[in-house]
């Protein structure tokens, strides 16, 4: 009977519910962790003037960070099958990572908000004539693309590693070109959760947060070996030497 029970247990199909049930509850935390964001369309309504909608914005994109490395940290132990239940591991996430995320992702979250001022400067009509603006556009949105991919990144790498802020940063833009696939994967991913918010609603992030950031962390998964066995990997190597060398010093007889 407990062999049955041992077999139900770690079967494709449970496995496959489990997998199911942590992005719905993952996705419900992060639709709370960010509820300034999911009622930024109602915010912006009732904003009298521009500077104070992209204020609005800009705040309601701030705790996005946190709560990234959070699920991000979560999902990871899910792959892994490590997970003590997405709820607490969320929680962890959250808890222990949230000084560090807000202090990588508000830089981004700077760079993301002049982009977008840029963009709703330049001129909304397409004049042949004139292609510089289209040109334009499509320059700074590429890059806006670029900075949430490195934001993006920044926050996985949060979610599994202890380093300094900025080599956090570093190492966000320096897996943009070592890892490619995964970068694009990303930003492919970003792509069209955005495209999919301003063609529907800004309500679908309800359903969508939790699935897109677990596609996330499932593409990224060879950029976190990858950063891994480059970065920490020796490391732990040389200190298991120093700690040998260590010991056989303490044996020798005086």
């Amino acid at each position: 009977m407990a062999q049955k029970k041992a077999e139900y247990g770690s079967g494709p199909l449970f496995r496959a519910a489990g997998v199911v049930y942590g992005v719905m509850v993952a996705d419900v935390l992060l639709v709370l962790a960010n509820i300034l964001l999911v009622l930024a369309p109602v915010l912006a309504s009732l904003a009298g003037g521009s500077a104070l909608l992209a204020a609005v914005l800009v705040v309601a994109f701030v705790p996005v960070g946190p709560s990234l490395v959070a699920a991000a940290y979560a999902f990871n132990r899910l792959l892994a099958g490590e997970e003590t239940g997405v709820f607490r591991d969320f929680v962890r996430g959250y808890r222990t990572n949230f000084r560090q995320a807000l202090a990588v992702w508000v830089p981004y979250v700077a760079v993301l908000a002049a982009v977008v001022v840029n963009l709703l400067l330049l001129p909304g009509t397409f004049d042949a004539g004139n292609p510089a603006p289209s040109a334009a556009r499509v320059g700074l949105l590429g890059l806006g693309l670029l900075v949430a991919t490195a934001g993006v990144t920044a926050m996985l790498l949060l979610s599994r590693f202890t380093f300094r802020t900025r080599d956090v940063y570093r190492l966000s833009l320096y897996c943009l070109g070592a890892q490619k696939r995964v970068s694009l994967g990303n930003a492919g991913i970003l792509f069209i959760t955005a495209f999919l918010l301003t063609a529907t609603t800004a309500g679908l992030l309800i359903v969508i947060a939790g699935l897109a950031m677990f596609l996330v962390c499932l593409n990224s998964r060879p950029l976190l070996t990858f950063i891994e066995q480059k970065f920490t990997v020796q490391d732990s190597a040389v200190q298991a030497s120093a700690a040998q060398d260590h010991s056989a010093g303490q044996d020798q007889p005086l």
